[in-house]
């Protein structure tokens, strides 16, 4: 149409806010909460605790407060570019992310082996505050979870890392979830690629197991729903396709979908 504004839009596997704060963007000057629930296919208690850190940060603001049951309507204030506002719940900036974004692009510059000291140095440029056991944790799940070789300490000659030939999948780092177990999530993938629910002790790994098939589910659901959204008579993929076959066939070990 013309006289629209365009809107850039991140591409790829997107998180739950991200997907909130594009609806956000195109319904800039009127929304309500489920005007983002209908459009972005996010839980309305997850956008009302988004919509809350972003009101406090001074990013969208109320138009209207309707007494009742009615919605409150928002407006856009100040709109901050494609990639989401990372908030907390005071509506303070977060940066934590980009401890693991500089971790993952110093492990693609390095190339060959290295050592979390390395990782250290090269990821600390630009004033991102990060400690050696921050970046060994991280380092040691990637390990676990199958992207590196790692050869062990000995005696003065510190543990090195090597990235497995095949396994950089882009430049999003892989996100390490921890509930009762280790999952790690590969956004340029779009799916958990290592999960382990050894758990603490007497913890019930059915709960554990059911909650990570939740989220591998909840991220087939998001992926559909993009395809629906897109207008556009396109196929899935057979990656996509294969996915939801084997979550569909999944048996109730597996707490995926019956």
């Amino acid at each position: 149409m013309a006289g629209r504004k365009a809107i850039l839009v991140v591409t790829g596997t997107k998180e739950p806010r991200q997907r909130m704060w594009e609806s956000i963007r195109v319904l800039g000057p009127g929304f309500s909460a489920n005007d983002i629930a209908r459009r972005s296919g996010q839980m309305p208690r997850e956008i009302n605790d988004y919509f809350n850190a972003l009101v406090k940060a001074g990013i969208i603001g109320v138009i209207e407060s309707p007494k009742g049951k009615g919605g409150r309507v928002y407006s856009l204030m100040k709109d901050e570019g494609a990639e989401h506002p990372r908030l907390n719940r005071k509506g303070e900036r977060v940066y934590a992310h980009l401890v693991t974004e500089n971790i993952w692009r110093s492990i693609r510059i390095l190339k060959g082996g290295f050592t979390a000291e390395t990782v250290l140095h090269t990821a600390s440029a630009g004033g991102v505050a990060m400690t050696i056991s921050k970046v060994r944790q991280y380092l040691n799940s990637l390990t676990e979870a199958g992207y590196f070789t790692k050869t062990e300490w000995e005696r003065n000659i510190p543990e090195t890392y090597q990235l497995i030939p095949g396994k950089y999948s882009g430049p999003r780092p892989p996100e390490i979830r921890k509930l009762d177990s280790l999952q790690v999530y590969d956004s340029n993938l779009g799916k958990l690629v290592y999960v382990k629910t050894t758990g603490s002790f007497g913890a019930d790994h059915s709960l554990i197991e059911s909650g990570v098939a939740l989220l591998r589910t909840r991220d087939l659901l998001n992926e559909w729903l993009e395809l629906a959204q897109s207008g556009k008579a396109v196929k899935p993929s057979a990656d996509l396709l294969q996915r939801t076959q084997l979550e569909l066939a999944s048996t109730g070990e597996s707490g995926g979908l019956q």
